[in-house]
C-alpha cells in the first residue's frame, strides 16, 4: 500500500513540474540570452529539488519497510 502510494505521489509531483515548466518555456523566444539562461537555471533548480524531495521520500518508505521486517 505504502509503495502504490508513493508511486502515485511521485507521479502527481513529476506531472505537475513537468506541465509548469513547459508553460513558462513557451515565453522564453521573447527574452534576451541571459535572461533565458536564469530562467533555465531556475527550472533545473526546481527539477533538481523534485529529485530531492521523491529520494526522500523513498527513503522513508525504505525505514517504513525496513521497520517491519
Amino acid at each position: 500500500m505504502f509503495t502504490v502510494f508513493a508511486l502515485a505521489l511521485s507521479a502527481v509531483i513529476l506531472w505537475f513540474a513537468d506541465s509548469g515548466n513547459e508553460s513558462d518555456r513557451k515565453s522564453y523566444d521573447q527574452l534576451t540570452v541571459e535572461e533565458r539562461l536564469q530562467r533555465l537555471a531556475l527550472h533545473s533548480r526546481q527539477d533538481l529539488k523534485t529529485i530531492v524531495f521523491l529520494l526522500g521520500g523513498i527513503m522513508v518508505l525504505l525505514g517504513i519497510v525496513a521497520d517491519r521486517i
